[in-house]
């Protein structure tokens, strides 16, 4: 189970990624790349990243544990998201989920006030097959049917990966991502993980 198989200081590592993750996403994609704390050091070069893949996606359902934020408040120290994460795999809090789907870890981002400056639900959780024996303190969040681009992180440290794939995805133009972004449902999948230190994963960005 995954709350067995991850030590602390892998939770400790994976929290402060995702801190440097939040500081990511709240970068306006016209400000300058090499703000402080915000980007990654720049890798050697290599080659351009692979275009989006756009993919039609059936409706789901994901049961877990979840909070409001913004880009803004998680680009600080105090951020809602790392200490969810932190709670959830010290707890083992989402190995109560009924009717799980997989053992991949997902996180949506939902009803979304605005564009991706505004306020968002961010949901930490597993696909089930039902929706029908929800937990107490948890939600069923339902990803949207419809047109997303896939894009894939690098592997890697989670601070320097998630980073680097949602500062890459709040740059993309329109016709670079596909399509323009519907503001709907995106998700995130963690997926055979088996070092949170050295690790990738993929997301899924809705498009109108």
């Amino acid at each position: 189970m995954l709350s067995a198989t991850i030590s602390r200081s892998a939770i400790a590592s994976f929290s402060l990624a995702l801190a440097f993750a939040g500081a990511a996403l709240a970068q306006n994609p016209s400000s300058s790349p090499t703000a402080p704390a915000q980007t990654p050091s720049a890798p050697a070069a290599t080659a351009a990243p692979a275009a989006p893949k756009i993919e039609d996606q059936a409706s789901f359902i994901v049961v877990g544990v979840t909070v409001r934020t913004n880009n803004a408040a998680e680009a600080g120290q105090q951020g809602k998201i790392p200490q969810m994460w932190q709670g959830v795999m010290q707890n083992g809090t989402l190995e109560q989920i009924p009717n799980k789907a997989g053992d991949a870890l997902v996180v949506i981002y939902s009803d979304y006030a605005s564009d991706y400056t505004g306020d968002y639900n961010y949901t930490l959780g597993y696909k089930v097959t039902s929706a029908d024996k929800v937990p107490d303190g948890m939600v069923a969040r339902t990803i949207q049917a419809g047109k997303y681009a896939v894009l894939n992180s690098d592997q890697g440290p989670p601070q320097e990966v998630i980073a680097a794939l949602w500062q890459r995805i709040n740059s993309m133009t329109p016709q670079q991502l596909g399509g323009t972004r519907a503001y709907q449902s995106d998700f995130e999948t963690y997926a055979d993980v088996t070092n949170w230190n050295d690790m990738h994963m993929n997301v899924h960005i809705g498009l109108k």
